[in-house]
């Protein structure tokens, strides 16, 4: 699908399962050309991506199940950002309780996604994310 850019969009991935990755960057491609998803295994990693890079990701996806910092833990450090605070943060978890998820949007994510069992399902569940944050909503630049 053709999104309403014309420039590529950047979504990176926090995730320390690699297969988790795969399928996801599978249901990204079947859906448009223009997102290029990277994949980061932690915390430190996306540190180091931030602070070398001249421009910020259009989106995070983050899951909520890492080693070092929790999922929550990251979405509140990136949020007290003044540089950062602006991208969204989307916590994507294979398993969350009600108060977790009360606590991720408190910490300032975006949205919660629950991880599709199956790829029929994730690809409707990345092509929902898609329209949602790509094509329907106003983003700002950043500049």
């Amino acid at each position: 699908m053709a999104l309403q850019t014309n420039r590529q969009l950047e979504v990176v991935l926090i995730d320390d399962d690699d297969d988790d990755f795969y399928l996801l960057k599978q249901a990204f491609k079947a859906y448009s050309n223009q997102l290029v998803l990277r994949h980061l295994s932690s915390s430190t990693e996306l540190s180091e991506l931030l602070s070398s890079v001249s421009a910020l990701p259009d989106l995070i996806l983050l899951d909520f199940h890492m080693p070092l910092l929790t999922g929550l833990e990251l979405v509140a450090t990136l949020k007290q950002n003044l540089n950062l605070y602006r991208i969204p943060i989307v916590i994507w978890s294979g398993s969350l309780d009600a108060s977790q998820v009360v606590q991720c949007y408190q910490a300032g994510a975006s949205s919660v996604i629950l991880k599709s069992d199956d790829q029929p399902s994730l690809e409707r569940s990345v092509r929902a994310l898609c329209i949602y944050w790509f094509e329907t909503v106003q983003l700002p630049t950043y500049m």
